[in-house]
C-alpha cells in the first residue's frame, strides 16, 4: 500500500510537471509573437485612409466619416474605461480626452490585420497626422491609441492578429503606472 501511494505520488508530481512544462512553453510562445511583427518596426512603410471624426462613443470608439460613408471605428491595442452603458472609474476621463483630441477632426486610420470586429467595427490604429513611416518617433508624437496609453485612461490590451504596435503600448502603459498616470495612481 505504501508502494502504491509513492507511485502515485510520482505520477501525479511528473504529470505536473508536464502540463507546467507544456503551459510554460505556449505561454512564452504566444507572448513572443506578440512582439514578432514589431522587432523591425522602426521605418516601414504605411498606408493611412483619412477619416473626419463625426461621434465619440467613449475612449476607445468613435465614428467616423470617410469619403461619404459613415463607419464605427474600435481602436487597436487599447481597452479605456468604461463610460456608456456601464460607468467605470476613468471611463469619463478617458471619454472627454477623446473628445476634446478628436471630435470633428481629420484623422488618418491604419488597418493592422483583421479589418473589422464582431460588432462590425473597423479596427484601427489612430493616427493624428498624415505620416510617411511608422518610426519610434511617429508612434510617440501622432498615435492617438498611444497617447491613450501613456496619459493612464487606456490599458494595453492586445487581440491576435492585431499586434503590430503592441510592444509600444506595452511599454506605454508601463510608463503611465511608473509615473502613476491617470487609473494607475
Amino acid at each position: 500500500m505504501k508502494n502504491l501511494k509513492k507511485i502515485i505520488y510520482v505520477i501525479v508530481i511528473i504529470a505536473f510537471i508536464l502540463v507546467f512544462s507544456i503551459f510554460s512553453k505556449e505561454y512564452l510562445n504566444n507572448k513572443s509573437n506578440t512582439y514578432e511583427n514589431n522587432e523591425n518596426i522602426a521605418t516601414q512603410s504605411i498606408e493611412l485612409e483619412e477619416a473626419v471624426v463625426t461621434k465619440v462613443i467613449d475612449g476607445d470608439t468613435i465614428w467616423v466619416d470617410i469619403n461619404g460613408d459613415r463607419k464605427k471605428v474600435r481602436f487597436i491595442g487599447v481597452n479605456c474605461p468604461e463610460y456608456t452603458t456601464k460607468i467605470e472609474e476613468y471611463g469619463k476621463e478617458a471619454t472627454e480626452y477623446t473628445t476634446d483630441k478628436l471630435e470633428g477632426k481629420t484623422i488618418y486610420l491604419q488597418k493592422d490585420t483583421t479589418n473589422t470586429d464582431s460588432y462590425d467595427r473597423l479596427l484601427r490604429y489612430v493616427w493624428l497626422d498624415d505620416i510617411t513611416e511608422v518610426t519610434d518617433e511617429s508612434i510617440d508624437e501622432y498615435l492617438f491609441n498611444a497617447m491613450l496609453v501613456k496619459e493612464g485612461l487606456a490599458e494595453s490590451n492586445y487581440y491576435k492578429p492585431n499586434i503590430k504596435l503592441q510592444n509600444y503600448l506595452e511599454e506605454y502603459e508601463k510608463q503611465a503606472k511608473e509615473e502613476r498616470k491617470g487609473m494607475w495612481q
